[in-house]
C-alpha cells in the first residue's frame, strides 16, 4: 500500500484521499472529507480539493478585489498542527468548512433520529391498527358466518313456502274441480225439480192439492204420475219473513220444463188466486238451483244492475245475461265467468 504524511497532521497516511492540487494526501478527517464521501466522488476524485486549498482559493478570489486590497487584514501563517488537531483551533477560533458540514450532518442525525422516533410511534400506532383490523375482521367473520347460516335458513325456509305454495296451487284447482263437479252434480239432482215462491204456509196443509190448484190457474194438465214429491224447505236467513219455498219434484224433465213455462206465462199471480184468503203475496216459480248457482244467480243481478244490463234470467238451470235484445247471451257458470259482464 501507498503512504506518505497527512499534509495536516503529519502522520502517515495510509488509505486517503489525494489533493487535486497541492497534491499531498490526507487522513479522510484531516482533508475535510469522509471515506464514504470520498468513495461516492467515483471518477471526480481525481478532481477533489483538500480544505487548504480550498481556503486558499476563496483568499486569492478575495484578494482579486480593490477593496480587499486595502482593507484586508493579513492572514496567520499556518503552523504544524499537532496529530488531529482542528483547524478552528488555528483560525482564531472561526470554524472550517469540515466543522460546518459536521454540524450539517448532525443536524441532520439529530433531524432523522427525531423522525426515527416518529416513525416507532406510528409504528406502535400501526401494529394497535393492525390489531384492531384483526380483531374487526375476526369478528365480522364471526358476524358474516352467522348471516351465512341465516341467510341459508331462510333460503330453506323460502323453498319449502315455495313447494308448499305450490301444492297449494295444485290443491286448490284440484278443489275447484272438485268444487264445480260437485256442484253439477247437485245441479244434475234438482233437474226436474221447480221452487214455488210466495205461497203462504197453513197447519196441515196438502202440498199436492196446493199444486194442483196452481196447474189449474195456469191451464196445466198435472197429473198425479207427473208428481215424485212435494215439500217446503227451510230458508237460511232466519229474519226472512216470507214464506218458506216449495220444491216440486216432478218424475220428468221434459214435463218440468212445461210446467215450468206454464207458470212463468201466468202475470201477477197472488197467493188469494190459489184459496189463500186475502193474502197479496206474489206467487212465482224457477229451476231449483245448487247453493252455488242461487249465489252465482245473485252476483250475476248485482252486476247487470251495476253495469246496465237488461236481462239476467234462468233457463234449464243456466243463469244467462244479455245487455240487450241485440248483444249476444252470457252464459255465467263460475265466479270468473261473472267477469264477462263488463
Amino acid at each position: 500500500m501507498f503512504t506518505s504524511q497527512c499534509g495536516t497532521c503529519n502522520d502517515t497516511v495510509g488509505h486517503g484521499s489525494e489533493c487535486s492540487t497541492c497534491k499531498r494526501r490526507y487522513h479522510f478527517g484531516c482533508g475535510g472529507i469522509s471515506e464514504r464521501g470520498f468513495n461516492r466522488l467515483g471518477s471526480r476524485r481525481d478532481k477533489w480539493i483538500c480544505s487548504n486549498c480550498r481556503d486558499t482559493n476563496v483568499t486569492h478570489s478575495e484578494d482579486a478585489s480593490p477593496s480587499a486590497t486595502s482593507s484586508r487584514t493579513p492572514v496567520v501563517a499556518k503552523t504544524t498542527l499537532g496529530p488531529k488537531m482542528k483547524l478552528s483551533e488555528v483560525d482564531n477560533g472561526q470554524p472550517s468548512d469540515h466543522d460546518e458540514t459536521l454540524k450539517d450532518i448532525l443536524a441532520i442525525v439529530t433531524g432523522l433520529q427525531t423522525e426515527f422516533q416518529s416513525f416507532h410511534r406510528i409504528e406502535s400506532d400501526l401494529k394497535q391498527v393492525k390489531a384492531d383490523v384483526a380483531d374487526l375482521k375476526a369478528s365480522l367473520d364471526s358476524r358474516i358466518d352467522d348471516i351465512s347460516d341465516r341467510v341459508s335458513n331462510l333460503e330453506s325456509r323460502i323453498s319449502a313456502v315455495e313447494n308448499a305454495k305450490t301444492e297449494l296451487d295444485h290443491l286448490k284447482k284440484i278443489i275447484n274441480v272438485l268444487v264445480e263437479d260437485n256442484n253439477r252434480s247437485e245441479q244434475w239432482v234438482r233437474r226436474s225439480n221447480i221452487q214455488i215462491n210466495g205461497i203462504p204456509f197453513k197447519s196441515g196443509e196438502n202440498l199436492i192439492n196446493v199444486t194442483k190448484r196452481l196447474a189449474d190457474r195456469c191451464s196445466f194438465p198435472l197429473k198425479d204420475t207427473d208428481i215424485d214429491f212435494v215439500t217446503r224447505i227451510a230458508v237460511k236467513d232466519h229474519n226472512d219473513k216470507r214464506p218458506k219455498p216449495i220444491i216440486l219434484k216432478m218424475q220428468s224433465r221434459y214435463r218440468k220444463d212445461e210446467f215450468l213455462a206454464a207458470i212463468r206465462n201466468l202475470k201477477n199471480i197472488k197467493a188469494s188466486d190459489l184459496g189463500f184468503g186475502s193474502s197479496d203475496s206474489r206467487v212465482y216459480a224457477n229451476d231449483h238451483l245448487s247453493t252455488k248457482n242461487k249465489f252465482l244467480l245473485r252476483q250475476a243481478k248485482m252486476k247487470s244492475k251495476e253495469k246496465n244490463y237488461a236481462f239476467c234470467w234462468v233457463r234449464n238451470c243456466t243463469i244467462m245475461v244479455r245487455k240487450n235484445e241485440t248483444s249476444p247471451v252470457l252464459h255465467i257458470n263460475s265466479e270468473d265467468s261473472l267477469k264477462k259482464i263488463t
